[in-house]
C-alpha cells in the first residue's frame, strides 16, 4: 500500500482520466488509519479483512463509487463502507445502455428498491448516496428526482421506532410566504453597487433562480453573450438546458424572457469585472467567474458548484437575511408559484427541465394542502405584519371625520360599515381590504371584524379558486386584515 504523500498531480490524473466532474483523493486515509489505494480494482479494509471490489460495480458507476469511498472512508467505519459497497452493487446498469439513458435507468432501479422489502438501512444508505452524488454534481444523478421523490418518500426503521414522518424540512423546501415576502422586499431595497464582487455574484445567481428557476449548473455556464434584447426592447436569456440527452444535444438552449432588473444586474456584473481588471472583456466571459493572469493575459474560469452556495451565503449575510436562500430553494419556489397559478403540469415540466411528470406531483399535492389550510396559513404568516395596530378602535359616534365611512360586505351580502377614515387626503389604496393596514383606519368597536375578513377570504377563494387564492392571499393587505381581526377578536386592541 503506498505511503507517499498525495500531490496535486494525483488528483489531476483522476480528474483528467475520467469524467471532468470527478476529482477526489485516490489515496485517502480510512477511519482506522489505513491508506487506501483507490486506483486498484479492489481494496481490502483492515483489520476486518473486508474486500471492496470495484470491478463488481457497474462500470458506469465505478468512479462514483471510488469518489464516495474517498469521501466516506474517514467518516464511516469499515463495516459501513462495506455496506455502502453492497448498495453500489445493487445499481446494476446494463453494459450496452446508451449514455443518455443511464440517469433514467438509475431512477428506475431506485424506484424498485424503495418499493421492495429490502431493509430500511439499505434504503437509507441508497438515499444518502444519491443525495451526495447530486450535491457533488456527479453525472447521471438528478437533483429533481432526489428533491421530488427520494427526499419525500417514507419508510420505517429497523429498530421499530415507527414510520418516517413527511415534514417540511427547514431551509430545504420552497420559501414560505413570509420568507418570500421578506426576500422580495430585501431585493427591492438593496443597492447592487454597494455589494462586493462575490456578494454581487450571489445576488445575480439568486435572481436567475428567482426569475427563471435556473439550476446552479445553468447559472455557472451562463455567458454575457446569452443576454439578448429584441427590437421592441424585450430582454431575454439563452439558458442552456440542464437535462440533455446524448452528445448531439449538448448545446440546446431555451430563449427565456427576463425582467429588466435581471438584465441590469448582468450588465452591472460585466461592468464590475471590467472595472476590477481595467480592461474590456469579451461577451463569451462567464457571468459567474474568477479571474487571474498568466503572463499578463487574463484567464477566466467557472466557479465550482460548491462555491455557488458560498457566494449566495455572502449575499444573504450582507443584506441581513436570517433564513437560508439558495438557488435550489428559489427554484422550488418558482415551481410552486407556477402551480399555484394553475399552470398545466406539462408547461411546468418544460420550464423546469423535468424529464418525469411524476416528480411534479409533490408540488401539486402541496398546493392542494395549502389551499385547504388557507386560514391557518394566513394567521401564521401574518405574525410579523403588525406588531401593534397603527390605527384606532373607536365607537361609531367618535369618528374624527364625518361622512368618510368604510363599508365591507358581510356573509349575507349586505354592506356593513366597518369604520371610518381619519385621513384628510384622498385615498390611493384599495378599500376596504387595504384599510386594515392603514394608520388612518378608525375601526368600529361593535363590528365583528373577524367575520368580515373571513367573508373577504371566502370571496377570493370562490372567485379565483383555491389554487389561485394561494398566490393572491399572500398579499400584505390580506395578511394585515387577518392579523387585525385576530387581535381584535382576542381583545388586544
Amino acid at each position: 500500500m503506498p505511503t507517499r504523500k498525495l500531490d496535486k498531480n494525483d488528483i489531476m490524473l483522476v480528474q483528467i482520466g475520467q469524467h471532468p466532474q470527478f476529482a477526489y483523493d485516490p489515496y485517502p486515509v480510512s477511519q482506522p488509519g489505513q491508506r487506501l489505494d483507490l486506483t486498484q480494482s479492489k481494496i481490502v479494509l483492515e483489520p476486518e479483512r473486508e474486500t471492496i471490489f470495484f470491478d463488481k460495480i457497474s462500470h458506469q458507476l465505478r468512479e462514483h463509487a471510488r469518489a464516495w469511498i474517498s469521501y466516506a472512508c474517514h467518516i464511516y467505519s469499515n463495516y459501513a463502507l462495506f455496506s455502502h459497497h453492497h448498495c453500489w452493487r445493487l445499481l446494476n446498469i446494463p453494459d450496452d445502455i446508451a449514455v443518455e439513458n443511464i440517469a433514467e435507468k438509475i431512477q428506475e432501479i431506485y424506484r424498485e428498491l424503495m418499493s421492495s422489502e429490502r431493509s430500511v438501512s439499505t434504503k437509507s444508505i441508497l438515499r444518502m448516496m444519491y443525495k451526495w452524488c447530486v450535491e457533488e454534481g456527479h453525472p447521471h444523478f438528478d437533483e429533481d428526482f432526489y428533491d421530488y421523490y427520494l427526499a419525500s418518500i417514507k419508510f420505517g426503521t429497523d429498530e421499530g421506532k415507527g414510520l418516517d414522518v413527511i415534514m417540511e424540512i427547514p431551509d430545504r423546501g420552497p420559501l414560505t410566504i413570509k420568507e418570500e415576502r421578506i426576500f422580495i422586499s430585501t431585493l427591492n431595497s438593496v443597492l447592487p453597487e454597494t455589494l462586493t464582487t462575490h456578494e454581487l455574484q450571489g445576488l445575480v445567481s439568486l435572481k436567475c433562480a428567482q426569475v427563471l428557476g435556473m439550476r446552479n449548473i445553468q447559472v455557472m455556464r451562463l455567458k454575457f453573450s446569452d443576454l439578448q434584447i429584441s427590437e421592441k426592447g424585450v430582454y431575454s436569456l439563452k439558458v442552456l438546458r440542464a437535462k440533455q440527452r446524448g452528445q448531439a444535444n449538448n448545446n440546446v438552449y431555451k430563449i427565456r424572457p427576463i425582467t429588466k432588473t435581471l438584465a441590469k444586474l448582468l450588465s452591472l456584473m460585466k461592468a464590475r469585472y471590467e472595472d476590477i481588471l481595467g480592461t474590456k472583456i469579451t461577451d463569451d466571459w462567464p457571468v459567474i467567474s474568477e479571474y487571474y493572469s498568466v503572463k499578463n493575459e487574463l484567464v477566466k474560469q467557472q466557479v465550482k458548484i460548491l462555491k455557488m452556495t458560498y457566494i449566495t451565503n455572502l449575499f444573504r449575510i450582507a443584506v441581513g437575511l436570517d433564513f437560508k436562500v439558495t438557488n435550489r430553494r428559489l427554484r422550488k419556489t418558482f415551481c410552486s408559484r407556477l402551480i399555484a397559478k394553475g399552470t398545466p403540469m406539462s408547461v411546468v415540466a418544460e420550464l423546469m427541465d423535468h424529464s418525469d411528470l411524476q416528480q411534479l406531483d409533490v408540488y401539486y399535492r402541496q398546493s392542494h394542502t395549502v389551499a385547504k389550510k388557507l386560514d391557518d396559513v394566513l394567521r401564521n404568516e401574518a405574525m410579523d405584519i403588525l406588531d401593534a395596530f397603527a390605527g384606532k378602535v373607536v365607537a361609531p359616534d367618535n369618528t374624527s371625520k364625518r361622512g368618510q365611512g368604510i363599508f365591507a360586505p358581510s356573509k349575507n351580502l349586505n354592506l356593513v360599515q366597518i369604520g371610518s377614515c381619519g385621513s384628510a387626503t384622498p385615498c390611493s389604496l384599495q378599500p376596504p381590504l387595504s384599510c386594515y393596514n392603514c394608520s388612518s383606519l378608525e375601526a368600529f368597536e361593535d363590528v365583528d371584524h373577524k367575520a368580515i375578513v373571513d367573508t373577504m377570504v371566502e370571496e377570493v377563494k370562490t372567485a379565483f379558486g383555491d389554487a389561485h387564492a394561494i398566490n393572491i392571499l399572500q398579499h400584505k393587505n390580506f395578511l394585515a386584515a387577518r392579523k387585525f381581526a385576530d387581535m381584535f377578536d382576542r381583545g388586544e386592541l
